[in-house]
């Protein structure tokens, strides 16, 4: 698969990294991203500094795994990555791996991906959450990869994978971003530019306070007061894409 991300950080002179963190193993066929919970700012913990150590442990396990077995377990390198991550705070993460004719993929929290055939979104991992707004994560005081959750969907040539944290999901519907793809398709535009398009406007969804978002859906899901939940989620937003050839 063919492979680029786009991601776009908050604002913040204090974070100016944000709090997501991504990889892509063209080697490996392996995509990773993750998002650090935000919370953990009211601690004065920079929970973006635990999920790029995560990525960065992650990355390294996919290699090492890569080298000694022949072959990618997302659920392994997720397990050596946590214990290999020293850093405060907490991470959502989803890794895939493209094996042959299927996608092998672990997740954890409302990270997560969707797989696009003919511009139809015909499979989405399903957000992990505790409660409205609260994601399982993995940290050192959080929750552990034996809470994820493992997929192994089928693929094929032309089909393409979408791969972001809630910045994207909280902020597009499924069906957006399949449209997305859909035109770029048609267009013959790359992945970069298919990751950009739909990161720049799940962004401008995020700033936007007068229209319906999956964040918005959510709420009024758990009776949540509609007004003060419209429109999008202001957040890092990550994409990857990668289109199986």
């Amino acid at each position: 698969m063919e492979a680029a991300s786009s991601y776009i950080p908050k604002d913040n002179e204090e974070k100016p990294l944000g709090e997501d963190a991504c990889f892509i193993c063209e080697e490996t066929q392996t995509i990773g991203v993750a998002d650090g919970v935000g919370s953990w700012g009211k601690k004065g913990i920079d929970a973006g500094e635990y999920a790029r150590e995560l990525m960065n442990n992650a990355s390294f396990s996919v290699l090492e795994q890569a080298e000694e077995e022949g072959s990618v377990c997302p659920l392994q390198v997720l397990h050596e990555a946590y214990w290999m991550t020293k850093a405060k705070g907490s991470s959502t993460a989803c890794i895939v791996t493209l094996k042959e004719d299927f996608l092998h993929a672990v997740n954890i929290g409302d990270s997560g991906f969707l797989v696009i055939k003919k511009g139809k979104v015909v499979f989405q991992s399903p957000a992990m959450q505790k409660r409205f707004n609260c994601p399982y994560q993995l940290g050192n005081e959080s929750d552990t990869p034996d809470s994820a959750q493992e997929f192994k969907v089928d693929v094929e040539h032309d089909d393409v994978l979408v791969v972001g944290t809630d910045g994207l999901f909280d902020n597009l519907f499924p069906h957006q971003i399949g449209s997305i793809v859909h035109n770029c398709v048609e267009g013959k535009l790359s992945p970069k530019m298919m990751a950009s398009l739909i990161a720049e406007l799940a962004w401008y969804h995020s700033l936007q306070k007068d229209r319906s978002t999956p964040y918005t859906k959510s709420a009024m899901e758990v009776g949540l007061v509609q007004e003060n939940y419209l429109g999008g989620k202001y957040d890092d937003v990550t994409v990857v894409v990668a289109k199986i050839v």
